[in-house]
């Protein structure tokens, strides 16, 4: 299966949003994104791409070229969307770098709302921030995470803070349940996602208070109906031994109500015990859609990690924080054109309602010479190991044809005459 010809397919549905001369330098980025071995800079993006155009088109596609990143990740959500029947989305947030490292590019974003003693305190100590979206897919075999979304922080300006860019990101999506790690789980964040008709499904925190419907009252009083029942109390729940993905777990599930969000949540509760003598460990998560059955909610949540190791990836192979841009606008598109090149080399891997067949783990071992390593799925470094190959087959392949000429070559093959031994020689 040539991967590279599926590729250029996918990357024709992107054709609509750019004219012919940025859609060129598109498809440039991501074949260099792909086939970049180094750190990710915009020169090691132009010179691994083979783009026949100046240097100097890179940096202007990103600051002054006439296109929009938000409509970008639109035909790519829309896309996924089309080949997967089930998806939910994922959100969470990242920095560039990791704490204890400095990041080139800091100082051209003040936080001037920060002032101590006359001294700039600046909210970029480890990177800058980014709020970014996945749609999390059931494969036949496997669930995947593909990181679609991602938009640029700025504590310093109202318009760019952590909740707006949240509400401009659910605004523009078709509506869907949304998963949410425990840090998210406040009034403001549920509030956005109710008004936009999505769903919600989030861990919560250790202090967090459920509450009981509350009961009719036989005789009604004057005065507002009771919005909450008693204080639920998750250890006098009713657990029950549930079979989930093979394992074996006690769970408790009931229909609560919380002062996070205004409607009613379904309240899922694993309990544990790591020794006997110890006391139980519970895992509580919460969503307001009372569609989804236990085992659903549970599955769910679990493969919420693959978030971060899309973060992860997207750092290590493609770039994702090695930009060397100044200005925001240049920066916001370089992560979302990292971010859909990181999606659609998961995506060509995993071709749904074709009749291709879709590559297994051992011929990509086979193909790159390895064989002592033996994953049970493709990861993410076997995939960009692999289209590599391809390219720079392809690649070579192409220079040989256009630096030779064949028919010379023929026919010095089929030349038999000998020769004296002087010229031999």
């Amino acid at each position: 299966m040539n991967l590279l010809h599926c590729l250029e397919s996918i990357l024709s549905d992107f054709r609509p949003v750019f004219n012919s001369q940025n859609f060129a330098l598109f498809q440039a980025f991501i074949f260099g994104f792909i086939a970049n071995s180094g750190h990710g800079t915009l020169t090691d993006l132009y010179q691994s791409s083979g783009s026949e155009t100046k240097y100097g088109s890179f940096p202007k596609f990103l600051s002054r070229g006439q296109w929009n990143a938000d409509a970008v990740a639109g035909v790519l959500i829309r896309q996924i969307q089309r080949r997967f029947d089930a998806w939910v989305y994922v959100y969470d947030e990242t920095q560039a770098l990791k704490t204890g490292k400095s990041q080139w590019g800091l100082h051209f974003f003040r936080n001037f709302s920060s002032q101590k003693r006359h001294v700039n305190q600046s909210k970029f100590h480890d990177g800058h921030e980014f709020g970014a979206l996945g749609l999390l897919c059931q494969t036949p075999t496997q669930w995947l995470l593909f990181p679609v979304w991602v938009k640029l922080i700025l504590p310093q300006s109202i318009r760019d803070k952590s909740v707006p860019v949240f509400k401009r990101i659910c605004a523009k999506i078709p509506p869907g349940l949304i998963i949410f790690d425990r840090g998210f789980a406040r009034r403001k964040v549920f509030t956005i996602v109710l008004s936009f008709g999505h769903h919600l499904l989030c861990r919560a925190k250790f202090h967090a208070v459920f509450y009981r419907l509350p009961k009719q009252p036989k005789h009604p009083k004057r005065g507002r109906p009771r919005k909450y029942g008693d204080r639920l109390d998750i250890r006098r729940l009713r657990y029950k031994d549930t079979d989930i993905d093979g394992q074996r777990c006690s769970i408790a599930a009931k229909v609560v109500r919380t002062k996070m969000c205004d409607a009613d949540v379904r309240l899922v509760v694993i309990r544990s015990r790591p020794k006997a003598s110890k006391p139980y460990r519970y895992f509580c998560v919460f969503t307001t859609d009372m569609t989804l059955e236990i085992p659903q909610i549970v599955v769910y949540y679990r493969h919420r990690w693959q978030i971060e190791t899309a973060f992860r990836d997207v750092k290590q192979y493609f770039g994702f924080d090695a930009y060397r841009v100044k200005s925001r606008k240049s920066i916001q598109r370089f992560v979302q054109l990292s971010f859909i090149a990181a999606s659609l080399t998961k995506l060509i891997f995993s071709r749904c309602h074709t009749t291709q067949k879709v590559l297994s783990v051992q011929e990509v071992c086979h193909h790159l010479g390895i064989h002592w390593y033996h994953p049970k799925k493709l990861t993410q470094g076997l995939r960009v190991a692999y289209l590599r190959s391809q390219m720079t087959i392809a690649s070579f392949f192409t220079k040989f044809n256009e630096k030779t000429n064949s028919q010379n070559i023929r026919a010095g093959c089929q030349d038999d005459t000998s020769l004296p031994l002087d010229k031999a020689a």
